[in-house]
This record gives structure tokens, C-alpha cells and sequence, in this order.
């Protein structure tokens, strides 16, 4: 199972520092793509960081298969204390467009009292403190959006898209925090998100488990894709950060093992079920030659014969990749990320590759 590269592009571009792309198509065919807006700190400050308490949620469209895109992003959701990141999307069974993203609070060094293991300190001089965990719903692809609700179960972050089981719940997968920091923890909805509840909680000896992605296989099982980071320092870097995936038969309620697997890459990974049955993976790869990579699993995420796809390797350092992909109505596929040239400003980018 091989993957077969077709083009590049630039889906959006501006003067600002645009990150975290995540790709639906919506019920009507448009596909939409959602991102995080900040600004750019390397010009201001001298120093890029993803942490930004003016950044924002946003979105562009396509209405012909992502030939061309919207030149205005639109707001998704912004908020007047909080710097918004990662939102992600997901378009329910019955059409609901379903988001969820989490915030950051900055604020001076001296005014964050007692420093949290979860808390990041930027330049000696702010702290960027996890706020909040929130879903969001729009019944009209986009156009308006309900009020937030804060997700209390679970942990304090979120990277990748929830799961709709055959019961309508929904699984989502999250991470970090001061409460649970280097463990994984599902959280559950039955109420389209308006309450939430804590499932399960998994950890690893070796390793910090974050950014995880769920995908729900045709049997109904759920397979975790997780991205890492050593707990202790030594061994190679080129394989310090593997993939992890995980497995549950039951909702989400129980795991089996964590299982390494041959990928690394400190990125996040993206899990799609292309039409075929197959499932395409993708991420950003963080070490020489950084680019863009990905390969096929069968649809109950066997891996065996797995043949990895270079799909970029022109990138100009590590500050790139959180993939997600679509497939489009000719059954290409679109792989979305974000990437930088030359000038420095990060861009929302894609690939065109097809199934060979």
C-alpha cells in the first residue's frame, strides 16, 4: 500500500503566525479548514513561540475541492482574556459541525505565584498557564456557533478529533495539565457535548503521551495515536520520540498496552479512513530532513508491510507539521499542515497525494 504524491500548496498565507490546521468537508462538500491565528513574536519579540494570549480560532473555505481558497479567514472563536489554541473539528452524523480547542492565560513571571508543572515559562519573563478545555457546536457549517462549554473531566489540553460511536457518544482524547501531566485521559459525552465525563486514564514508564488523535475502525474499535516525549534524557534522537497507539473495545472505557511503533517524529499524528478502507496517517517530521510524511494501514490498523510516503522534506526546521487530511470528491487526498519558507511567516500548506 503505497502512497503517490501529486502537488503542493498554500491554502493560507498572511503577515500572521498561522498554525495547528485541522480539515473537514462539510455536509454540503465545502471543506473548511481551522486554525490557530497568533501573531508573529519572532518580528516583535525575537523569539517564535506557540503560545500567544491574542491568538485566535479561525477558519478558510474551499467550494471547489481545494483548488482555490478563501483570502479572509473568518473567525471561528476568539476570546477578550485568553489566547486560544489548536481547534479542532469534526462534522457529526447528522451534519453538526463539532469543535473543540483549549486556552492560554499569560501573564508576568511575578504575578503567577507558584510555577505548575504544567505552566510554561517564556523568556524568564511570562507564564503561559492552561485555562480551559472547551467544545463548541455550529448548526449551519460555521456560520453561527453556541457558547462554549468547558470540559471539567479529563485533563487540560486537546489535539485531534473525537470519535462518534455507533451510540451517538462521543470520545475524545486529551492531555497535560497540573492534575494528570504526562498521562493520556479519554473523556466521554452522551449530550453532544454539553457534559463531559472522565473514561480512562493511561500512562507510560518512558514516555510523556501527547497530542493524541483517536480513529474509530469499521469494528467499532478505537485505536489512539499518540504522539511522545522522553522522561529522562539520553539514547538517540532520532528515535527519542516514537509513535504509541493504544486500543480499546469497549468505548473507550478500557485500553490494552501502549505499543511503540517504527515512526518518529515529535508531532502530533493524524488518523483518516479513506474511502477505500484504508486508513492514511500523516504527520509532521520534526528531525533532518523535516518535511511532511505518511503511510496506509488496512482499516483495523494492521501494521504490517507498512511503507512510509516522503510527501515534503523541504522544510527549513522544526517548526512545522500538525497534519490533518481530507479526501476530496475525485478521491485524492489533501494533507494539511503548517510550514514556513524563506520569509519566515508560518502558512497553512497542503499536498495532493492519491492511493496507488
Amino acid at each position: 500500500m503505497k502512497l503517490r504524491k501529486i502537488k503542493d500548496l498554500v491554502i493560507y498565507q498572511d503577515g500572521q503566525y498561522n498554525t495547528f490546521p485541522n480539515a473537514v468537508s462539510l455536509s454540503d462538500g465545502t471543506l473548511m479548514v481551522g486554525f490557530r491565528q497568533g501573531r508573529d513574536l519572532q518580528r516583535l519579540i525575537g523569539k517564535t513561540m506557540h503560545i500567544d494570549p491574542a491568538s485566535k480560532a479561525v477558519h478558510v473555505r474551499s467550494s471547489d475541492g481545494g483548488t482555490s481558497w478563501e483570502t479572509t479567514a473568518a473567525l471561528l472563536h476568539d476570546d477578550f482574556l485568553y489566547g486560544i489554541q489548536d481547534p479542532c473539528l469534526n462534522v457529526l452524523k447528522e451534519g453538526t459541525l463539532f469543535a473543540t480547542f483549549f486556552t492560554w492565560k499569560v501573564m508576568a513571571k511575578e504575578d503567577g505565584g507558584s510555577i505548575g508543572p504544567a505552566d510554561h515559562v517564556m523568556e524568564d519573563q511570562w507564564v503561559g498557564r492552561l485555562e480551559g478545555l472547551y467544545s463548541i457546536r455550529s448548526a449551519d457549517n460555521g456560520a453561527s456557533w453556541d457558547a462554549p462549554v468547558r470540559i471539567t473531566a479529563g485533563a487540560a489540553a486537546v489535539r485531534g478529533n473525537a470519535a462518534e460511536l455507533g451510540d451517538g457518544s462521543l470520545v475524545l482524547a486529551t492531555y497535560g495539565g497540573n492534575e494528570f501531566g504526562d498521562k493520556m485521559t479519554i473523556v466521554r459525552t452522551t449530550e453532544r457535548g454539553l457534559t463531559w465525563t472522565l473514561s480512562a486514564v493511561l500512562e507510560h514508564e518512558d514516555y510523556k503521551l501527547q497530542e493524541p488523535n483517536l480513529y474509530l475502525a469499521p469494528s467499532g474499535k478505537l485505536v489512539a495515536f499518540i504522539r511522545t516525549a522522553p522522561k529522562r534524557k539520553g539514547g538517540s534522537a532520532e528515535t527519542a520520540c516514537p509513535l504509541l497507539t493504544a486500543e480499546s473495545v469497549d468505548g473507550g472505557k478500557s485500553w490494552s498496552g501502549l505499543t511503540e511503533r517504527p515512526f518518529y517524529s515529535p508531532s502530533p499524528f493524524h488518523a483518516l479512513r479513506l474511502r477505500s478502507g484504508r486508513v492514511l496517517v500523516s504527520y509532521g517530521y520534526r528531525l533532518e530532513p523535516y518535511g511532511v510524511r505518511a503511510f496506509l494501514l488496512d482499516a483495523e490498523c494492521g501494521f504490517e508491510d507498512v511503507e512510509e510516503t516522503i510527501l515534503r522534506e523541504d522544510g527549513l526546521g522544526t517548526d512545522i507539521g500538525y497534519t490533518s487530511a481530507v479526501q476530496l470528491p475525485d478521491d485524492s487526498i489533501l494533507v494539511t499542515y503548517y510550514y514556513y519558507g524563506e520569509s519566515g511567516y508560518r502558512y497553512i500548506a497542503g499536498t495532493i497525494c492519491r492511493e496507488e
